[in-house]
């Protein structure tokens, strides 16, 4: 099956993320060993997984190059891409947990990790209706690769936004509040881990509402972009 150009930006991209987060993630992990910063090694493990949320688009390319045909589009393609949201959510906010609130930060973990329970316990349960496919199943796509995202008025899209809109408010702005209060050095890590943070709300966000095009590549930059401002928010 010959791909479109919209096929090809969206494999390519995707493959990218996947592999640089990959990448990104293992060199955060190495700077924490070296450094002693043990918040860089749950951002190089959240950035992995950030990754790995596209990893259902990238198999989907590696099944087109390689036998000419898309991943079977009953629902699975969906759930190995957003089993890793969930993880990635509660990595972040015991990142952000360490820093703004820190003699809380285990309740504050718990109750991430039981809504992320919930979600991943309905996408796997349900997810031909969890998701939005273009094309609806079964029909493959012509040309293109399978197109996806949270159904946001679904049990599934609703958990989605409860980890994903506190991360956007106790991270984003909370980092940014903290910075602003502060002064040197330290305001400007707090400033940058508060552009990480709203950037991956944000650029999270538009990935579920951009269709496969030239406009994913910024997006998934932006996405990728993320991590990276939260790192400069944590080096030493």
């Amino acid at each position: 099956m010959a791909l479109k150009i919209n096929g090809w930006i969206d494999g390519i991209t995707a493959s990218g993320v996947v592999l640089l987060g990959i990448i990104f993630g293992l060199f955060f992990i190495y700077k924490s060993r070296k450094t002693g910063a043990k918040l860089l090694l749950y951002l190089g493990l959240a950035n992995m997984l950030a990754g790995l949320m596209f990893l259902g688009v990238f198999m989907d390319f590696l099944l087109v190059l390689t036998l000419e045909q898309n991943i079977e589009n009953n629902g699975i393609v969906a759930i190995i891409s957003y089993i890793w949201f969930a993880p990635v959510i509660i990595t972040s906010m015991y990142i952000g947990a360490w820093l703004l609130t820190p003699k809380i930060k285990r309740h504050i973990v718990l109750i991430f990790l039981i809504i992320s329970i919930a979600f991943e316990i309905i996408i796997f349960m349900d997810p031909l209706n969890s998701f939005n496919f273009i094309p609806e199943p079964p029909t493959p796509p012509d040309g293109l690769l399978i197109d996806y995202n949270v159904n946001l008025t679904t049990l599934a899209g609703i958990l989605m936004g409860g980890l994903l809109l506190p991360v956007l408010i106790f991270l984003g702005f909370g980092f940014m509040i903290k910075g602003l209060k502060t002064s040197g050095d330290i305001r400007r890590n707090f400033l940058f881990l508060s552009a990480g943070s709203i950037c991956f709300c944000i650029f999270g966000l538009l990935e579920g509402l951009t269709v496969p095009g030239f406009l994913v590549i910024l997006v998934r930059v932006g996405y990728l972009s993320s991590f990276w401002l939260m790192y400069l928010g944590l080096k030493t």
